[in-house]
């Protein structure tokens, strides 16, 4: 550990509890849009189109994903990204209560009205949402070292787990017959979620940001695309984790439509949606707590083998719901699906993403962070054509394939390096592995 200043560590200390507080609440808000959860669920009270319902999960992660390389290349030349973060989250967050208003003016009496101006709120949020994202995964690495962030990533997912548990048995009753009913039950849940956005970023606004020194200049798009094809092709650890983590995403055809086969074909009551939220929030919690002390022990390679293969278990356990072995008991036992799904949805970051922040060298992080996740926007086509499969064929036609995609997915994993080179270790020949920073 290197020497550091009294101020230097106020503001590392400042800078933990601001990241802490802003993970924790926009997780919370996650739970009450939940893009696996109550998002496809709303959509269902619009549209019994299958591929429409599959346009909410598209939507979102096209938004968040695809944008980001370009926003990379803007980023790069910015020696402040903290005033550009809160311009971002000033710019994107406020459009969430935006459509809870329409809600509240009656706006789900236009049904087909309402499902346009919903899929282009979340396509909206998500693409301003994904500049924010990239100028906070660089200020967090600017900040942080590999072990301090897998602490504090594996700390917010407990956190937010255990508040979620109480988020999640509030959108089982509201959902129930006994709540106030539709369209206010969804009002509700999305007038939390934009609260807890709007906390989320209250919280950004503590982040001190240090000194670092970046490129004087911005490369063209010309200058640019060539760069980001060298960094592909030169970087083997960058490679393999992208392919991964676009492998994995194969359980993206079955992810949003688990909701919908537990009302409509196993005939599970609305309100157990609470207890999936809850599930998933406890999966999480769970995650935070033993995955981040492995990231921080073993690294983020570890992470990803891991919730790689509990991705390939997610459509296993479908099949096996709707083989009909569980019998009377699968309301009890299909929570545990949601369990696993929130095992790995709430890794991505300790696990793909504190990957990539650790091969980065410090003055390509947005670079890095935009291609990995722009590459992975791929992924925005999954749902849809989950929808269009599911409308032609059947539910276990959908969780075969998404086992399929997820198994291979599983086993590339296993071949990742550890991105912290040891004197046991040797990084791939072609990759440039960066030493964690001292805290």
């Amino acid at each position: 550990m290197t020497h550091q200043s009294p101020l230097a560590r106020r503001h590392l200390r400042r800078n933990w509890f601001a990241f802490f507080g802003d993970y924790v609440f926009f997780g919370l808000g996650l739970t009450f849009a939940s893009m696996t959860t109550t998002l496809p669920a709303f959509a269902a009270t619009l549209t019994d189109n299958k591929v429409l319902i599959g346009a909410v999960s598209a939507v979102w992660t096209g938004g968040w994903l695809l944008p980001q390389v370009l926003a990379a290349n803007y980023l790069s030349n910015k020696e402040r990204k903290y005033p550009l973060m809160l311009k971002g989250m000033a710019i994107g967050r406020p459009i969430f209560p935006l459509f809870v208003v329409w809600l509240l003016l009656g706006g789900a009496q236009f049904p087909a009205l309402t499902l346009i101006l919903f899929l282009g709120m979340l396509g909206y949020f998500a693409a301003t949402d994904a500049f924010v994202a990239l100028t906070w995964f660089d200020l967090l690495g600017k900040t942080m070292s590999a072990q301090t962030r897998g602490k504090m990533i594996g700390i917010g997912q407990a956190v937010t787990g255990l508040t979620a548990i109480g988020a999640g048995a509030w959108i089982q009753w509201v959902l129930s017959p006994q709540g106030p009913g539709y369209p206010l039950n969804y009002i509700y849940i999305l007038g939390l979620a934009s609260l807890s956005f709007g906390l989320s970023a209250l919280a950004n606004v503590f982040i001190v940001e240090p000194p670092e020194a970046v490129s004087e200049t911005r490369p063209t798009l010309r200058d640019y695309l060539p760069q980001l094809v060298q960094l592909w092709q030169g970087d083997g650890a960058f490679r393999r984790v992208t392919i991964t983590r676009l492998l994995a995403g194969l359980g993206g055809l079955a992810t949003t439509f688990y909701v919908v086969y537990a009302t409509d074909s196993l005939h599970l009551p609305q309100s157990a949606i609470g207890w999936f939220a809850t599930a998933a929030t406890l999966g999480g919690a769970s995650a935070g707590l033993l995955l981040g002390g492995a990231a921080d022990r073993w690294g983020s390679h570890r992470v990803i083998q891991i919730t790689c293969w509990v991705e390939f278990a997610i459509p296993i356990f479908a099949l096996l719901c709707a083989s009909g072995i569980f019998g009377a008991s699968l309301p009890l036992v299909y929570p545990a699906l949601y369990f696993l799904l929130g095992v790995f949805e709430s890794s991505i970051m300790l696990g793909f993403l504190n990957f990539v922040l650790e091969i980065a060298p410090p003055s390509q992080r947005p670079t890095y962070m935009g291609l990995t996740n722009t590459l992975a926007g791929v992924m925005v086509l999954i749902p849809l054509v989950g929808g269009f499969i599911l409308e032609r064929t059947s539910y276990p036609v959908l969780f075969v394939l998404a086992a399929i995609g997820t198994l291979a997915g599983a086993t590339l994993a296993l071949t990742l390096p550890n991105p912290r080179p040891t004197a046991e270790t040797t990084p791939l020949p072609d990759s440039h592995l960066a030493a964690p920073q001292a805290d």
